[in-house]
């Protein structure tokens, strides 16, 4: 049965940052919609599927031990249907992991590009529409207009000697060790480019780069925007900034929000470059502290590439390769000294 306007609209959040969970909920707490709930991640909010079921659940992608895809398709599933309302940085228009969403049973979408004043407005105003559209929708009639709805990129030609596979590598705690035992070892003649994210302050990044180029075969930079990405050369991320895969394969440095706290973000790294090279992308995770890589490695993963992660006995903090073994994201869980073999194989069958 159908709400009209007029009812009380129940909205769940699905989303493991407080900031965004306390945001949202004042954006869109109003006379006829209401937050009666709230999960850090799909799991959780899986579980009180079971005992509930509100008209609308507003959900991230990006969150620990079950992302909002994963979540998605569960939902579909298990036959509890609702309608949901992907809010996410990540959505941008014709972005792939949107359609990912809409395919597999999200009804509508809205990008947070910005949680600046002067735009929250609108931001607000949207949210608002989409909640009272959804609350009256029925999910399975509603999935095809969205994906109609975004406007694919057009096609890309590819920078001059633009590489056709590539390896992002991302790393935290412990990172630069595991970083240049791993690169150093990598031959000088691979059919790949390299991109490194280390989680690591703007004034370090440049340092770590050189320091990689004097131990490595290959060439070490730190990356700039507008840097080609090319076959045989190891990009460092820039700290301070994300670093993103066009789809041109040039890099673009965004000086975003901070994602799980970081900045530059693995998972934002990921998901553009499984977006661009498609299968021909090759995600590692190595030691750290958190979740970030875990989404990134998914999409990889989803997408047909391969993905590697540093097995616990090697890691200095055991904690992002983890998140993303529980995202069921990683095809091979490797002590350090056989990661860069594993690399040069899997490059070698890519096409």
């Amino acid at each position: 049965m159908t709400k009209s306007v007029e009812d009380q609209i129940d909205v769940w959040i699905v989303n493991d940052s407080k900031y965004m969970t306390q945001l949202l909920s004042d954006l869109v707490s109003k006379d006829n919609i209401k937050v009666t709930n709230t999960a850090r991640d799909g799991a959780e909010a899986l579980r009180k599927l079971n005992s509930n079921k509100p008209d609308v659940i507003l959900l991230d992608l990006e969150m620990p031990t079950m992302d909002g895809l994963t979540f998605i398709e569960e939902v579909v599933k298990q036959d509890k249907l609702v309608p949901i309302i992907v809010v996410s940085s990540f959505t941008q228009d014709g972005a792939k992991v949107v359609l990912d969403a809409l395919e597999n049973g999200a009804i509508d979408f809205v990008p947070i590009s910005t949680t600046n004043p002067d735009q929250i407005g609108d931001l607000k105003e949207n949210l608002i529409s989409k909640i009272e559209i959804a609350s009256k929708s029925e999910p399975k009639h509603l999935i095809i207009k969205n994906i109609q709805k975004l406007k694919p990129r057009n096609k890309t030609i590819p920078a001059p000697n633009a590489a056709t596979r590539v390896v992002v590598v991302g790393s935290s705690t412990g990172g630069p060790n595991a970083l240049q035992s791993i690169i150093s070892a990598l031959p000088e003649d691979l059919k790949s480019a390299i991109l490194v994210v280390q989680h690591m302050p703007k004034e370090f990044t440049r340092s770590l780069a050189i320091r990689l180029d004097e131990t490595c075969k290959l060439p070490v930079k730190e990356a700039e925007d507008g840097d080609i990405i090319k076959e045989g050369e190891v990009l460092v991320a820039r700290g301070g900034y994300h670093m993103i895969v066009e789809a041109n394969k040039r890099i673009k440095l965004i000086d975003g929000p901070k994602r799980f706290g970081v900045k530059p973000a693995v998972n934002m790294t990921m998901v553009s470059a499984s977006e661009v090279f498609g299968s021909n992308a090759i995600g590692i995770l190595l030691t750290g502290m958190g979740h970030d890589g875990a989404f990134g490695m998914k999409t990889i993963k989803k997408r047909g590439g391969n993905t590697i992660a540093q097995d616990s006995s090697s890691s200095v903090i055991y904690g992002m390769p983890k998140a993303a073994v529980d995202l069921h994201a990683v095809d091979k869980l490797l002590p350090t000294e056989k990661i860069p073999h594993t690399i040069k194989e899997l490059v070698e069958k890519l096409v």
